[in-house]
């Protein structure tokens, strides 16, 4: 079974180009955000930082000793710990990013040089408050930069920076609730216009379907983008060309029925007249034979297997009746249609067709069993025989105009080639299919296969 992921219509494609590029987006950015994680130095320089030590130290100069511990033990945690202590906190080293650093923290809060001090050391979970950190929250040990600041009492007040890792946090949440929104709001303004932008195309499958099926002319007007509107205009006159070649051709075809019936009839009453017996019937036959190609030929140029208006009708009813006509003149021919069918169709060009393929199996065959079905919205209709048969090879040549074969096969039987080829034009006239397939033991099935409407 073959799933289709994308959507088929081109609102459905376009917005899942629009849903996939905003996946692929927050997806690459996540990915940045994993590998661009920021260092314990460049985390110690960031401006919020610069906050939290003035923050600290706003307090700090305000409070007494007790209240000053209860502010530690409060606002020490995971990611932003305190300690008092007697002395500035041992640190391993100093670099030239800590000096810095220092400086700027000093140059900021108005201290001396004496009043603040900066370093790195290495930080185990026992250190500060990391005791509150989640078990994968921080990979101990970590190396840290700890700001030791002088207190007006003489105490110090140490602080812990340390680089964070990243992880799912309030922040991203906020970020992406925000992203979703402005895309949902991005994405329905989009829509609209995809769907302005898509509506003349809707409106031209329409019409070429409608073109295409019974050749009805439908105007569509030009809107949308330039070349949607060309597109537009293209089909527009290519349907004008089309229904005035269909007009001068029905013209042509009437005055070739004219101009070559009036003719044939005046040969047959010359035929008549013919005194020797073997030879007015020869000539009689013979123009009976011209008569029946040039009338097969022109029904099926005329292509009515298009034109003819849809109707519902019994199409069981409507096969019988050809089946019934045929074997009033002799031949064997039954129809069985288990189950009213009454379905759309052309009726008269689906009639001639049917009684195309009877003739052909009573030609051959002898005999012809018709069967009317419709199973799972599809109309079938059957005729099935016993006859010689067509090789697989030649079940697409004979279906072509006046593709005849082999004269063996043939036997003198007569036809004009066209039969099968009339029998397509209307199956594809009704949006279906003209199927050949063998009859077992021997024989041949031709089954006209068409969607039920």
């Amino acid at each position: 079974m073959r799933v289709r992921l994308m959507p088929q219509n081109l609102e459905g494609r376009i917005l899942a180009i629009l849903v996939l590029s905003f996946g692929v987006l927050l997806g690459t950015l996540t990915v940045f955000e994993v590998l661009d994680q920021p260092g314990v130095v460049e985390v110690a320089e960031t401006d919020r930082t610069l906050r939290r030590f003035k923050r600290v130290n706003r307090w700090a100069s305000r409070l007494s000793e007790r209240r000053l511990r209860r502010f530690v033990d409060r606002f020490s945690g995971c990611h932003s710990g305190y300690t008092l202590s007697a002395a500035p906190y041992p640190v391993d080293r100093t670099s030239e990013d800590t000096e810095r650093l220092a400086g700027r923290l000093r140059t900021e809060l108005s201290l001396d040089t004496t009043d603040l001090r900066a370093g790195f050391a290495l930080l185990d979970r026992q250190d500060f408050s990391y005791s509150t950190c989640g078990p994968s929250e921080i990979n101990f040990p970590v190396e840290g930069i700890v700001v030791s600041l002088r207190l007006a009492e003489g105490r110090w007040l140490n602080a812990e920076i340390h680089p964070h890792p990243w992880a799912w946090d309030a922040d991203m949440t906020s970020w992406l609730v925000r992203s979703g929104t402005a895309f949902l709001i991005v994405g329905g303004i989009a829509l609209v216009f995809i769907r302005q932008i898509s509506k003349p195309l809707r409106q031209l499958t329409r019409a070429a379907r409608s073109f295409g099926t019974g050749l009805k002319v439908a105007e569509v007007s030009e809107s949308g983008p330039p070349d949607v509107r060309q597109a537009v205009r293209s089909f527009n006159a290519m349907q004008r060309q089309i229904t005035a070649e269909m007009a001068r051709r029905d013209q042509t075809l009437a005055a070739i029925s004219h101009d070559v019936r009036t003719p044939l009839t005046a040969l047959r009453l010359k035929a008549e007249l013919i005194g020797d017996d073997a030879v007015r019937a020869d000539l009689i036959a013979s123009v009976d034979k011209m008569e029946g190609i040039t009338a097969s030929a022109l029904a099926f140029l005329k292509g009515e297997s298009r034109t003819e208006p849809m109707r519902r009708v019994d199409i069981g009813a409507l096969v019988d009746s050809e089946c019934t006509d045929i074997a009033e003149m002799g031949a064997r021919v039954t129809c069985r249609c288990p189950h009213p069918v009454r379905q759309g169709c052309r009726p008269d060009a689906l009639a001639r067709a049917v009684r195309n393929l009877v003739e052909n199996a009573v030609k051959y065959a002898g005999s012809a069993e018709v069967t009317v079905t419709c199973v799972d919205g599809t109309v079938d209709i059957a005729v099935a025989d016993s006859g010689p048969g067509i090789s697989a090879e030649d079940r697409q040549r004979v279906v072509q105009p006046f593709e005849r074969l082999s004269p063996a096969r043939e036997s003198g039987l007569g036809g004009h080639g066209l039969g099968l080829a009339i029998a397509m034009a209307v199956a594809e006239g009704h949006d279906g299919t003209l199927r050949l397939a063998a009859n077992t033991p021997t024989g041949l099935i031709a089954a006209i296969r068409f969607p039920a409407v």
